[in-house]
């Protein structure tokens, strides 16, 4: 149990396990796909992969909102969750922002227009290009209160309105997603304000709003926990059959042009959208399967899920590091092939890394909060949903 007697939801940890091993085969897959020796079997098949790999993001944005509104619906104290939250978060950003910077360009120019670049840098998140998460997912721990006080609102006034309530949002964020999608290109949309610009076009891809519905799901999970792991269980069959049909859907955009376009599968679409979220319930569905039945598999997740966000922050470098050693020392002609050892090989080496570095003195600074309970959540008996 939790401090406050409450019940440590356990499948978060195998939630983040699965995303961060989707978001090490994404990274992969870029690198390996747009090789030109590569045929177009195993370009379909990396395609594929890619599409099954993106939930990774919207996996935990709504963790965030889970785990915020379990924990902090009742009561919070925004001075001392910000700080919180800043030494988990942007700490280990800072840092890893700068050994990123210093990787890829060497020591930056101490003028005016250096300086100018550097903040540009850490605000978008663009040190390196798996770092915008961080500056997004920090957007969620800013606005929690907001969705807090909205959902207060609501507490009294959507008893029997539920649904209505939650796929009104849904239709709404849609909306947002046909505008990002088709609205935007197609009109070469511009706004003269520059903030107007730079929050709606530029870097939308990294804005709080375009995940948001995902967070919201994740709020009424952590409000009603036990309706939401009865809702994952009875909605297995008919999700199932939605997201193969939505798969195919979105499958087929990935193919349209001829080739294989990963651009076609941003997150930032309507059909990606609902597929995504399709997707996600299966797999949280199978987290608790896992959790129940499968106990190495869910101690292995566990400890990946436990130390996910400071491997996510040092993987990008060490993916570098093996694709090149695999280049050299493995002469392997599947690009295919390649790409899951890669994968494989990133994310063991970067979870390893990262659990030497949570032994070190102060080394929660370099890889944020990390878990200590694999054992004991390995063993503790599974609740029965409500």
């Amino acid at each position: 149990m939790q401090k406050g007697g409450k019940e440590r939801i356990d499948e978060l940890d195998i939630m983040r396990g699965m995303a961060f091993l989707a978001v090490v085969l994404q990274h992969a897959i870029g690198a390996y796909i747009r090789r030109p020796e590569i045929s177009l079997q195993e370009a379909a098949m990396l395609g594929i992969l890619f599409n099954l790999a993106k939930f990774a993001v919207p996996t935990f944005v709504l963790i965030t909102g889970i785990v915020l509104f379990y924990n902090y619906y009742q009561k919070i104290h925004y001075a001392s969750f910000i700080r919180k939250r800043a030494v988990d978060i942007l700490i280990p950003y800072l840092i890893w922002s700068g050994i990123y910077m210093y990787y890829y360009h060497g020591l930056p120019t101490f003028d005016w227009a250096g300086m100018k670049g550097l903040g540009k840098e850490l605000l978008s998140g663009t040190a390196a290009y798996h770092l915008w998460f961080v500056v997004m997912i920090f957007q969620c721990y800013l606005v929690f209160p907001l969705y807090r006080w909205a959902a207060k609102r609501l507490e009294g006034k959507a008893r029997g309105q539920f649904w209505t309530i939650l796929i009104t949002c849904g239709l709404a964020y849609g909306a947002l997603m046909w505008f990002s999608a088709v609205y935007i290109p197609t009109r070469k949309l511009h706004f003269d304000s520059r903030m107007m610009q730079v929050f709606l076009i530029d870097y939308r891809d990294r804005n709080f709003l375009f995940y948001s519905f995902y967070f919201i799901v994740g709020g009424v999970a952590g409000l009603a926990l036990y309706k939401w792991r009865a809702f994952i269980k009875r909605s297995a069959i008919w999700n199932g059959g939605l997201f193969l049909l939505l798969f195919l859907i979105v499958g087929q955009a990935l193919f349209a042009t001829g080739g294989v376009n990963l651009n076609q599968s941003t997150s930032l679409k309507p059909s990606m959208f609902l597929y995504t979220l399709c997707e996600i319930i299966l797999l949280y569905g199978a987290a608790r399967l896992i959790q129940a039945h499968h106990q190495r598999l869910f101690a292995v997740f566990s400890f990946i899920g436990n130390y996910s966000f400071g491997a996510y922050l040092v993987h990008a470098m060490i993916l570098n590091y093996v694709i090149a050693g695999l280049r050299k020392f493995v002469p392997w002609g599947s690009e295919l092939g390649m790409t899951l050892l890669a994968t494989l090989l990133a994310a063991a080496v970067s979870v390893a890394f990262t659990k030497v570095i949570s032994l070190l003195p102060y080394g929660k600074y370099a890889i944020g909060p990390f878990g200590k309970r694999v054992r004991e959540a390995a063993k503790k008996p599974v609740p029965e949903a409500a």
